[in-house]
């Protein structure tokens, strides 16, 4: 009985410290998508890069079947594979240079993690110049690095403003 009361006192002094660690590390996860989101609309390459893990760095999107049906329809007939593409989180940042203004809004964020890895799913919309381009769900994979969550993978859908306006969140809304 003895061994029993201690074994419950110290799951009540030692369960909130576990769950306090978990809040801790999704509210950091959640200020690295806040960083992301602000260094991309002040184009600052430091704080971006410095979001990401050394090495490589997955970065890819998919056009979804509908957008790339448009894109085939209104350029003739495309080669294969060409509905996704390949780059770099530095060649994304290089690319925002191109516009007066860019941003990358995020909503409907879902953040599961263990204390060492972590998944991101997101919906996006990115904006140039005043105006939204397109839209869709990212997914980011984070891993903690000496102490410091770092984004291992960016994939994200790909829908054209110019074929598809984005539903509302309402209607977006993932559980």
């Amino acid at each position: 009985m003895e061994k029993l009361k201690i074994t419950a006192i110290l799951l009540l002094v030692i369960l909130p410290f576990y769950g306090q660690q978990k809040t801790d590390d999704k509210k950091i996860i959640f200020a690295m998508i806040d960083d992301y989101s602000k260094s991309v609309i002040a184009k600052d390459s430091v704080v971006f890069y410095g979001l990401f893990n050394d090495g490589n760095v997955t970065w890819c999107a998919g056009y979804k079947d509908r957008t790339q049906a448009k894109e085939i329809e209104a350029k003739g007939k495309v080669k294969a594979g060409s509905n996704y593409f390949s780059g770099s989180y530095k060649g994304f940042m290089r690319s925002l240079f191109r516009h007066q203004s860019t941003e990358d809004k995020f909503d409907n964020i879902k953040v599961i993690e263990d204390g060492t890895v972590a998944s991101v799913t997101m919906d996006y919309s990115f904006w140039a110049d005043g105006k939204m381009t397109n839209w869709g769900s990212k997914y980011l994979n984070l891993i903690k690095r000496d102490g410091k969550w770092k984004i291992t993978s960016v994939i994200y859908s790909l829908e054209m403003i110019q074929y598809f306006k984005q539903p509302a969140l309402k209607e977006r809304y993932r559980n």
